[in-house]
């Protein structure tokens, strides 16, 4: 069974040195699914102020053609790391951190060819 991995990687939201809440209040971790049959995309959120601490685990489940979301908290966090997990070579992600006001924060886009992706076979 093929597993596809996307990260972020480590991705800095304090505004200052340590300042919280940080620039990005949210992020929206969204994902499409391409393909001819349902997709299950899980989620991860972790703290990285420190040692890499789980925050939020989450799935979305995509019906063939269907896109979703998940809205993370990442306001607290002067740094995170968000992964996208599925099995389905058809599934797109992407993230996008917003501020305050709702607003895209720039430095927080992540394009699906941005993110970090491994692909790891698992043997039954």
């Amino acid at each position: 069974m093929k597993i596809v991995k996307y990260s972020t990687g480590p991705v800095e939201n304090a505004i200052n040195l340590a300042t919280v809440p940080g620039e990005s209040r949210t992020f929206f971790a969204k994902a499409i699914n391409n393909g001819p049959t349902t997709a299950v995309v899980r989620i991860k959120l972790y703290r990285l102020n420190g040692e890499k601490v789980l925050i939020t685990n989450t799935t979305l489940t995509l019906a063939p053609g269907a896109s979703g979301f998940r809205i993370l908290n990442v306001a607290n966090l002067v740094q995170f790391e968000v992964e996208y997990t599925t099995h389905s070579k058809h599934v797109l992600v992407s993230g996008w951190g917003k501020n305050v006001n709702g607003r895209l924060v720039a430095a927080h886009r992540f394009s699906p060819t941005e993110l970090a992706k491994k692909v790891y076979f698992k043997h039954h």
